[in-house]
């Protein structure tokens, strides 16, 4: 039986049974042990170094958006019958992508575990990204359009408007 536990073992190690073998069953079981534990350390290196591979190459999300952009400039002219679009559009559509993806905030909480992460933080800190990082720019330009005067009640229940505005603290 031990025999066979190890010749499965070094089949699916890959490993091969070359010119050096156990002759006995407990060096059979050892080299069973010393393949098992081998393959684990392999499986868990090549992991990480995919991991490694993968963050680089969301690193270059950016380069690669661009080629899809030419690509589908590419697919335009095809059924476009080879006539190009003309350039000035084409430097239009180019400009607005570029800005759109250097100042898309939204980027920054784009996959699940990074919104995931934000849902656990406190409400306060949620409302100081959101104001003081994603949106900041997006609230100066529009701050008009967020000031919201304060409503107060009197003592006789009669309601009065206030010279002062809701900030990002009022709930």
């Amino acid at each position: 039986m031990l025999i066979v536990t190890y010749f499965a073992f070094t089949t699916l190690s890959t490993v091969g049974f070359g010119d050096f073998h156990p002759r006995s069953d407990a060096e059979r079981a050892v080299c069973a042990i010393i393949l098992l534990v081998g393959v684990a350390i392999f499986s868990y290196i090549m992991g990480n170094f995919i991991e490694i591979l993968i963050s680089i190459q969301d690193l270059n999300a950016d380069f690669d958006d661009g080629e899809n952009l030419s690509k589908w400039f590419g697919l335009i002219k095809r059924f476009n019958s080879s006539r190009s679009i003309s350039i000035e559009l084409k430097l239009k559509i180019e400009e607005y992508f570029d800005y759109r993806w250097i100042n898309d905030k939204n980027q920054a909480v784009s996959c699940e575990t990074d919104i995931k992460l934000l849902e656990q933080l406190p409400t306060d800190v949620k409302r100081k990204i959101y104001s003081d990082f994603l949106f900041k720019t997006f609230i100066y330009n529009f701050k008009k359009f967020f000031d919201f005067p304060k409503e107060t009640a009197n003592k006789d229940d009669t309601i009065r408007i206030d010279y002062s505005f809701f900030t990002w603290n009022d709930v």
